[in-house]
């Protein structure tokens, strides 16, 4: 009976060795194999780097065009100008939409005038929403490092029933500067994905 044992025992420990390395390899193969790459997401808007999908921010520079009749550097009924949103996708590695909407409620519409909202480089951008304007990055373009501004014309309106109003405006510290919310959404891009234009007023 004891030389039976002493048998058994040694084709014991050989067998929980076979299984123990075997299952250390399936292991092994197990960690291996579920090892991914994760496409890098990085998007600047005007320099600011988005953590989320959407970020708010507040436009508060906009370059006027100067005037022979206005004094260097300062703004008055009749002068017209721009902002861009200039959007930089240059560190991501997916394809992106991105949906830029304005708050234009604390514009006198009166006063001013949004006369023109493109994007440059000659790119085409969609008219999605009220306020909403969006378009499509391709990966080949975010290799290619380019980055999508958008330029917003807006114009002071020279208009005599204004005058108290904006001699309000010019009163203030601040005259020159006018705040415009804005908030930019950036999504991954699918095909199935449309931009479907706003057919509103």
């Amino acid at each position: 009976m004891k030389k039976y044992t002493w048998v058994l025992l040694p084709l014991f420990f050989l067998l929980a060795f076979s299984l123990t390395k075997t299952f250390s390899l399936f292991e092994s193969e197990k960690v291996n194999t579920s090892s991914i790459d994760i496409a890098k997401w990085q998007v600047e808007v005007n320099g600011t780097d988005i953590s989320g999908s959407t970020t708010e921010f507040t436009v508060n520079e906009i370059h006027w065009n100067s005037s022979s009749n206005v004094k260097s550097g300062k703004i008055a009924p009749g002068i017209d100008g721009y902002f861009d949103i200039i959007i930089d996708p240059n560190e991501t590695e997916t394809s992106i939409r991105y949906d830029v909407t304005f708050d234009f409620s604390a514009l006198d519409e009166d006063q001013f005038q949004i006369t023109e909202i493109k994007e440059l480089n000659n790119k085409e951008i969609v008219r999605t929403g009220e306020f909403t304007y969006s378009n499509i990055i391709s990966l080949d373009e975010i290799n290619n490092d380019e980055t999508n501004t958008l330029r917003v014309y807006l114009e002071w309106v020279n208009d005599e029933a204004n005058n108290d109003k904006d001699s309000e405006l010019g009163n203030f510290n601040n005259h020159n500067s006018i705040n415009i919310p804005v908030e930019v959404e950036i999504t991954q891009y699918y095909d199935s994905d449309l931009l479907v234009e706003y057919t509103g007023a």
